[in-house]
Formats: structure tokens, sequence, C-alpha cells
């Protein structure tokens, strides 16, 4: 099982942050969390392969503020950089309209169809049924990040080697960040048993989330090296 640890685009430019990451298989940069402002995971991911050249880099990009030209031109930039492109609707933007008109299963298609060998990931909430979540595998994305997942057993009878949970943790710093976001999240006294029970049932790898909290990104390492 992979470990990929969640970086915020606002704290990609301290390189020795980043430095210390060393230890996880890989970054996600989220886009805009919450609809706010924010540097572009793009650019983030230029300051991650500057350290990490060997890693994988997932970049996210929200549909709710793009149409197909700027879509596609990020799935172009990724290629360049060997990353690979998460596609997630996102919350409402803070600033300005939504454009939000490609479904995810749209953008996959365009993006496959346009940008040959560029890796794309699509979201996968377990708040919806199991028929729904099969439907949503069939689509033909590389991978998936799994969303709202309370307990492995929830993944059981999927294909779990294409599956990343994605697992909101909770520490005495950010307790009031983790309210805000509204998805279920794990304390530290439970991450050992969770990702004990995540490979045991094959999952490709997990991606660790510590918002309001980034220095606990490191302390965590200690859960799986």
């Amino acid at each position: 099982m992979h470990y990929y640890a969640e970086v915020h685009p606002r704290i990609s430019g301290n390189l020795a942050f980043i430095k210390g990451l060393g230890a996880y298989d890989g970054f996600n940069i989220p886009d805009s969390p919450l609809g706010e402002p924010a540097p572009l995971p793009l650019a983030a991911a230029c300051l991650i392969r500057r350290i990490h050249d060997d890693k994988r880099i997932m970049v996210n990009q929200r549909l709710l503020d793009v149409n197909e030209l700027h879509l596609v031109s990020i799935a172009q930039g990724t290629l360049m950089l060997n990353a690979d492109l998460v596609l997630t609707r996102g919350d409402k933007p803070k600033i300005g309209k939504e454009v939000g008109y490609l479904t995810s299963e749209e953008a996959l298609r365009l993006l496959k169809s346009r940008v040959k060998g560029v890796r794309v990931g699509l979201m996968l909430s377990m708040r919806y049924g199991k028929e729904l979540i099969e439907n949503r595998m069939r689509s033909g994305a590389d991978f998936y990040l799994v969303l709202r997942l309370s307990n492995p057993v929830e993944l059981r009878g999927l294909d779990t080697s294409r599956l990343i949970p994605y697992v909101l943790i909770e520490t005495e710093r950010n307790s009031k960040v983790i309210n805000r976001i509204n998805q279920p999240h794990f304390k530290l006294s439970e991450l050992g048993d969770l990702l004990n029970g995540l490979r045991g049932i094959g999952v490709e790898g997990v991606l660790l989330s510590v918002p309001g909290d980034y220095e606990s990104l490191i302390n965590l390492t200690r859960y799986f090296i």
C-alpha cells in the first residue's frame, strides 16, 4: 500500500518542509479548497517536482471553474511534469461565478481523447449506493480517490487495486477546520487500526490529510515507516 500526503498549494513553496515529507510515496495537491483562492496546483507541482523527482504527484482540478480549453491545457501540463490529474467538481467559488457545465465523466472522456498518455483520476463518494459506485468505477478512470469512507468494510466487493481512500485526520490544532469540511474524519488514536484495515483489503494507497496542521504530516510517517 502506498502513502500519499495532501499538500496545500500555499505551503508547497516551503521546500524544506516538502523535503521533510520524503518518506511518503507521493503527494496530492488540492485545487482551491473550500472554494477559496489559492495558488494553482500545477505551480505547486512544479515546486514539489524540484525536490522529489521520483515521487508520484496528483494534481487536482476543479470543474466548476473551467472550460474544455483550460482543462486540456492543464492535462498537458501534468503530462510534462509526469504527474496525474484528479478531477473534482469542487466547492462553490468564494470569488466570481461558476462555469460548471462539465461533468467528471465528460471531462474524463475529453482528456482521454485529446491528451495521449495522461493519467486521470475521479472522486468516488461512499455516500452513494453500491450500484452507483460500481457504475462510476466503469467510467474508465485510471484510479479513484475515495471520499466519505467511515470503515474499510465499505469497500469490500470493489476493485480496491484502483482505490485511494482520502483520510482526514483530526488533531488538537485543526479541530475547527475539520468541522468545516463536514466529512468523516479520524483521530490519531484511530489511525493505526484504520491503516491496517485498508492494507488488509488491498487498496492501492491511502491519502493522508491534516488540514490546518500540516506539520503533523511529517509525524504521521511513524504509522507506515
